[in-house]
């Protein structure tokens, strides 16, 4: 008999299992149509009905174990029973039920059958902050005749260092479906962004055309080859201005310069490679690694270094294709503080690795993706500082603030991090930050700190604050916060001087500047700046615009005055 793995929620589980007859089932409460359901942590039953399969059960009989992860998690040694029956009963089938490919056990003969395309990704419900989360590395697709997941792995090594892009060809329709679909489902359009190429005018596309991913769908291409060929190579020219010299388009990308993927989907490429198009396409492909255009084509060809075999698609992809990318064009509601941060509705200092460290979200973009701003240096740990601005007409400027520090609050404990806090104008901006620990108060004498930390790195024999830490001492960064920059300076033109020598050997004894004033300032190295469609983060040529928590003002009281209580 055939031992199955079902994939997908509950109720499609059921249906699929509900004309099986003499099922015995391990899961939590009770399930229409089995002959005996048993609790997982019913361990004496649990154990019975294992040995009775064991010995062969009486034949046509079924063990059921629904929800692998939760009963495995039961009781540990449910595997190896499971495998046992699997491999020695006769007359018997074994059935497991799980939400994801990946909760599967290992070496359990089964054909595995994936009856919900967001099981297949790992995904219960499909949110643009809970879905666009995946890196272009390799995505699922489906599974084999044997049972074991295909996946499509998008890039490759070059010469075993630089990672560069790979071109696929897929001949199954639906496989192809469901690699496009899968690559929309778990990237936004700011990573990835498709052209489809038709070679006439079929339903291919159709439905995932309606997704935001969708530069272009350029259907019955075979007419009209040659203006097709000239808007991908002028795309690909483009990109290649942009990433320049550098070495490849995934070491392009950073804070200050994201540029998507490209998928340049092709069907009907055997009839349109003899054309134009096909020309400018094999030409495109060789600039793979720079240019971040890839090709996925329905027939094989030497260009395609890496060809997806033939394998079943989730049972209800064209059911999910219809309606998902339309899904994907809704307006989703702006996470509050503590959503935005994924913690409970308190602070959790926790130590964090350190690419982590000094990095917190302001808000989310268009696409409900985290926008996010690091105050370690680009220079020395991959981050976006040292130094920052707040710019914005005075009433709007504590927004920022407050969104970009109560983050760091949250992350960082008084010992990792401090704060001064300097209102010029006297108006307030700082009110309820001030009640943090993190705050030093009173009159600072920001160039005796410097004086300190440069002094006490000499002495350690360390030349970066970084370096001081990782012999395992504890120097805390400092944040100075000044309001009114501008003012500030003409009024009193010496503290020019201190700003001057804090820009410029902050990053290596960690201290940091946030300068808000209605202008930017000389010293940023970032920018939040309010701008007439809103709130943006400016990073060289970098502009991500976002929207901040709903309920900062509510925060900036209230945590602050949680943290020193605790």
């Amino acid at each position: 008999m055939n031992h199955l793995a079902l994939i997908g929620p509950p109720d499609l589980v059921t249906r699929r299992i509900a004309a099986i007859q003499g099922i015995y089932r391990i899961g939590r409460g009770e399930a229409a149509g089995v002959a005996r359901s048993f609790e997982p942590g019913d361990e004496r039953r649990r154990q019975n009905l294992l040995a009775w399969f064991e010995r062969g059960a009486e034949p046509g009989a079924t063990l059921l174990v629904d929800d692998w992860k939760y009963c495995s998690d039961s009781d540990p040694g449910l595997a190896d029973s499971v495998r046992w029956i699997a491999a020695a009963a006769w007359n018997v089938r074994v059935i497991i039920t799980a939400r994801a490919v990946d909760e599967l056990p290992e070496r359990l003969p089964l054909r595995v059958e994936v009856l919900d395309f967001l099981s297949l990704h790992g995904l219960g419900r499909f949110t643009k902050a809970l879905a666009w989360k995946g890196r272009w590395w390799k995505v699922p697709v489906g599974v084999s005749e044997s049972g074991r997941p295909v996946v499509a792995e998008l890039t490759h090594f070059a010469d075993g260092k630089w990672r560069t892009g790979s071109h696929l060809s897929i001949t199954a329709p639906e496989a192809f479906r469901s690699l496009v679909l899968g690559l929309m489902t778990t990237h936004s359009p700011k990573l990835f962004q498709a052209v489809f190429i038709d070679a006439h005018d079929t339903d291919v596309f159709a439905g995932l055309d309606q997704a935001p991913h969708v530069l272009a769908h350029h259907r019955d291409a075979a007419g009209d080859p040659a203006r097709i060929a000239e808007e991908l190579l002028a795309e690909s020219d483009r990109r290649l201005e942009v990433v320049g010299n550098t070495w490849t388009v995934f070491d392009h990308r950073g804070f200050d310069q994201v540029l998507p993927q490209l998928l340049v989907c092709v069907n009907g490429f055997a009839e349109l490679e003899p054309t134009e198009l096909g020309a400018a396409l094999l030409r495109i492909a060789q600039d793979v690694g720079k240019s971040g255009v890839q090709l996925l084509l329905d027939s094989p060809h030497e260009v395609a270094d890496l060809r997806i075999d033939d394998c079943e698609a989730p049972a209800n992809l064209g059911e999910v294709a219809k309606s998902l990318p339309r899904l994907m064009l809704r307006e989703e509601p702006v996470p509050d503080f503590f959503t935005l941060h994924e913690m409970p509705n308190k602070h959790v200092w926790k130590p964090r690795p350190v690419k982590l460290q000094y990095r917190v979200a302001v808000g989310v973009d268009e696409y409900g993706q985290p926008v996010e701003i690091d105050l370690k240096s680009k220079h020395l740990q991959d981050g976006m500082g040292p130094h920052g601005d707040v710019v914005a007409p005075e009433g709007r400027r504590a927004e920022g603030i407050r969104a970009l520090v109560l983050g760091q609050l949250l992350r960082h404990s008084p010992d990792e991090l401090q704060v001064v806090l300097i209102d010029f104008h006297g108006n307030g901006v700082f009110a309820g930050l001030d009640g943090a620990p993190h705050v030093r108060h009173g009159i600072v004498d920001l160039l005796e700190d410097h004086e300190l930390r440069t002094r006490t790195l000499a002495e350690s024999r360390h030349r970066t604050i970084w370096d001081y830490r990782a012999a395992g001492l504890a120097l805390p960064e400092l944040l100075i916060c000044i309001d009114g920059v501008h003012g500030l300076v003409e009024e009193r033109p010496e503290f020019g001087e201190v700003l001057q020598t804090l820009a410029t050997a902050g990053r290596t004894y960690g201290q940091h500047l946030l300068l808000s004033d209605a202008t930017p300032s000389e010293h940023s190295s970032y920018r939040l700046e309010l701008t007439e469609q809103g709130w943006a983060r400016r990073i060289g040529r970098s502009v991500e615009r976002f929207v901040l928590p709903t309920d900062l003002n509510d925060v900036a009281w209230s945590l602050p005055v949680q943290m020193a209580s605790s």
